[in-house]
């Protein structure tokens, strides 16, 4: 295996290998609280201009109305995909009424759960998902349900996996889909083994207050992330899923939706969940023939000091553990080490801040030395050495770490007057900005992005390219160029309505 290992990376020193693995593929998903400028929950509806929820697939509400989700398309690159996310929010901002705001931390602001709570039970008017919305709220509870996160989609260059498993898997493997399956479970593995450090690193929920029954009497607050710990975003203990192998993992997800213990797939919690393009939700066994495309890390806080939640720095960081994954042996000992893992991420999760025990510091030092040398050996691209260099100045010093600097920032036991400076700050922001879409102002006219708001708002698909950006519907596509001026007449709604009709269909 050594020997394949060492071939695996002269291979991926080869400049093509080499240019596939540095273009992974990234798609972010952000939910995030509507709410006023005292700190309450927004009780405004859901922004008419920007319906058909049952069909626009960038943006949309929650489990509450209040909360707005945020989905970009998959992009290549951390930039990009973080680029789309500030599209998108934009977009949001300017839709609010001018006494709302979007609150940048994932526990609600103090006044939301001090009053609010009863009010979002019931603040949900999506019929087609009415039951699922009931189910999870009885069986979870509100508080639960409402804790604002960040998804970080991760795919693999498709000819990468296609050219390892034919120089290297062939004989492992009946199908390059089987190869593709254990592939991807793999990297789950690895990332939860160390999903501890990225609680370290990112975890940014360290406070919460009049929440009755949510959380036990004896945690003493501020900790470093409550949303990842045992307290927070997860499945019932009993319910927890392996992560031990691929079949193991399968087996039992297919086991608790088909005796009722799981509601659907959605109701599977873990810190990394496997997806597929084609995937069967009732048949996960017959999906894998279909195959994995890519996986789903759902632990990440929202970041307060990223504009949009997450930084382009920690998508990085994460990336470059999964590259190094592909080059690097699973611990002989993984079902002891799985299992410790757990145990480890809620230890690091409850601590303090500012805290770092001897053992952390070691564990991370080790694993950065590792992806130094990753970074060094392929000529990784500057910003994953930046990435790097941020993560080991936090390893160095706690205090710099999200919830270290967010410690400082509490104040009567919350984070109230920061979170609503930030969200005020943000707001005046989105509103002054000079152009439809600012953060692709530099290469699009604005007659352009005046036709990719209006998909977005309409649920039409965009898709970004140097010189162009094409929409479509189904298998109907458009091409516009870059720097294309129209006539809009009555706006770019109308137009893209006139280009695709079958739009229309998409309004509630």
């Amino acid at each position: 295996m050594a020997d394949r290992y060492d071939q695996i990376k002269s291979a991926l020193k080869e400049p093509e290998l080499n240019a596939q693995m540095f273009a992974c593929r990234f798609g972010l998903e952000a939910k995030k609280h509507r709410v006023l400028t005292n700190g309450r929950a927004s009780r405004y509806p859901y922004p008419a201009n920007l319906r058909s929820r049952q069909h626009n697939i960038y943006l949309n509400s929650g489990f509450t109305d209040d909360m707005i989700d945020f989905e970009t398309p998959p992009v290549v690159g951390s930039t990009a995909a973080v680029r789309h996310l500030k599209m998108l929010e934009q977009i949001m901002i300017q839709h609010l009424h001018s006494d709302e705001r979007l609150w940048p931390l994932s526990m609600a602001p103090a006044p939301l759960y001090q009053n609010d709570l009863d009010f979002l039970k019931d603040d949900f008017t999506k019929p087609w998902d009415q039951e699922n919305h009931d189910y999870l709220g009885n069986k979870y509870g509100i508080v639960k349900e409402i804790m604002g996160d960040v998804h970080i989609n991760f795919g693999l260059a498709p000819q990468l996996i296609t050219t390892l498993y034919q120089r290297f898997y062939q004989d492992d493997y009946a199908s390059e889909v089987a190869f593709r399956n254990q592939l991807y479970f793999k990297l789950a593995q690895v990332y939860y083994l160390y999903q501890w450090l990225f609680t370290y690193l990112y975890g940014a929920s360290p406070v919460t207050e009049d929440m009755p029954e949510s959380f036990p009497d004896e945690l003493e607050l501020p900790v470093r992330s409550i949303r990842a710990s045992d307290f927070g975003d997860d499945n019932i203990a009993s319910e927890r899923v392996t992560y031990n192998s691929l079949e193991e993992h399968v087996a039992q997800l297919q086991q608790f939706m088909d005796n009722g213990t799981f509601y659907s797939l959605k109701e599977f919690f873990g810190p990394v969940r496997l997806r597929g393009h084609n995937q069967d939700v009732t048949d996960l066994k017959g999906s894998l023939a279909k195959g994995v495309d890519y996986l789903e890390f759902r632990n990440f806080d929202l970041d307060p000091l990223s504009r949009t939640g997450i930084s382009d720095d920690t998508i990085n960081f994460l990336e470059l553990l999964l590259l190094d994954a592909l080059v690097s042996p699973l611990p002989e000992d993984l079902t002891a080490k799985l299992a410790q893992a757990r145990q480890l991420n809620n230890e690091v999760a409850l601590q303090k801040p500012k805290e770092e025990t001897a053992w952390m510091k070691e564990a991370a030092s080790a694993l950065i030395a590792e992806l130094e040398t990753f970074v060094e050996e392929f000529n990784a691209p500057r910003e994953y050495r930046l990435a790097l260099t941020f993560a080991k100045r936090r390893v160095e010093d706690p205090a710099l770490t999200i919830s270290g600097q967010l410690a400082d920032q509490i104040e009567n036991g919350n984070l109230l007057s920061f979170g609503l400076k930030i969200a005020n700050d943000r707001y005046t922001n989105n509103i002054s900005y000079q152009h439809p879409l600012q953060a692709i102002s530099k290469d699009y006219s604005d007659d352009v992005q005046r036709l990719i708001r209006a998909a977005i708002e309409l649920g039409v698909e965009f898709k970004l390219a140097p010189d162009q950006v094409i929409l479509a519907v189904g298998d109907h596509r458009e091409s516009y160029r870059a720097q294309e001026s129209f006539d809009f007449g009555k706006g770019a709604r109308d137009f893209v309505l006139n280009v695709f009709p079958e739009a229309a269909a998409f309004q509630e």
